[in-house]
């Protein structure tokens, strides 16, 4: 099984923002970053490939909650498509690293973005983070851009939260229920059980989510639907696959990929060894 960190990859049409599917800032800039093949990985850019293109498109990302013996490694990828009204199409495709340990501990890649390098291509940028509630810390550090080759530590302080008594709890209940009441039912929501799957040789139970908006809420002529599907394992606590098709914004598929249930590398959950470690503490003490 390849280890390490995951890829991104992928090409999109000329002159089309998707700020929907990705944060403001990076809105003309189509993300397709890598990572690689074996050890921590080696990136594509050190091959002498380009990874990154300029256009529009984005990714989605479930990410990995903490659970004890349901160790995994898997490659999370989401594809983007958009038919344009001109017969021109945007087509991305993001591929991020997973992983989780038989003690809980989760490591996420994520694709922040491109920077031009010195040798004038450009680079991919990415956030790695662990979480590890044996240590009770969270670490995160970037890789391929110009910040400075530094992981920061964040200690964890336990945090106790009062249990609310039957009537507190009924009471919010019933304040839910009046304020979804007063809201005017805008949109017809339709939820099905499209019942279980196998997905990478794991169970999963599929639900699928229509939502029709009427004509004229938006200025559409006509009315549009909003489908939203996905397929979860209760065995892992993941979303091995889902599709969000929105004819205002394109069709995005997630899924994963390579997925391994054997215990992960250790150092998939450690620090780059020649990264400076700054730890931060509860009360914001920076050591």
């Amino acid at each position: 099984m390849r280890q390490g960190f995951g890829t991104l990859t992928g090409t999109s049409g000329p002159g089309v923002s998707q700020g929907e599917y990705m944060p403001a800032m990076h809105r003309y800039l189509a993300l397709v970053a890598i990572a690689a093949a074996s050890g921590l990985g080696t990136p594509l850019w050190a091959q002498g490939i380009a990874p990154c293109a300029l256009g529009g498109g984005g990714s989605i990302n479930y990410g990995v909650t903490t659970r004890s013996n349901a160790p995994f490694t898997a490659v999370a990828k989401t594809a983007f498509e958009q038919k344009l009204a001109d017969g021109n199409a945007i087509h991305t495709v993001t591929q991020t690293r997973q992983a989780r340990d038989s003690a809980g501990r989760t490591m996420s890649e994520m694709a922040q973005g491109c920077e031009r390098g010195e040798d004038g291509q450009l680079h991919p940028v990415l956030n790695i983070n662990v979480n590890d509630p044996v240590a009770k810390i969270s670490m995160s550090w970037q890789r391929g851009g110009m910040m400075p080759k530094v992981v920061h530590v964040f200690h964890q302080q336990a945090i106790v939260r009062p249990q609310m008594t039957p009537e507190e709890q009924a009471t919010l209940l019933q304040q839910q229920k009046l304020m979804q009441a007063q809201q005017p039912a805008r949109n017809k929501i339709h939820t099905e059980q499209l019942g279980s799957k196998t997905i990478s040789g794991v169970t999963a139970e599929g639900t699928r989510t229509t939502q029709t908006i009427p004509a004229g809420e938006e200025g559409n002529d006509l009315p549009l639907e909003v489908v939203r599907e996905t397929w979860r394992s209760k065995e892992l606590g993941l979303t091995l696959m889902a599709v969000n098709d929105d004819p205002r914004r394109g069709k995005t598929t997630f899924e994963y990929e390579e997925l391994n249930l054997g215990e992960p590398d250790p150092a998939l959950f450690a620090a780059p060894a020649d990264y400076k470690v700054e730890e931060i503490h509860p009360n914001n003490e920076v050591r």
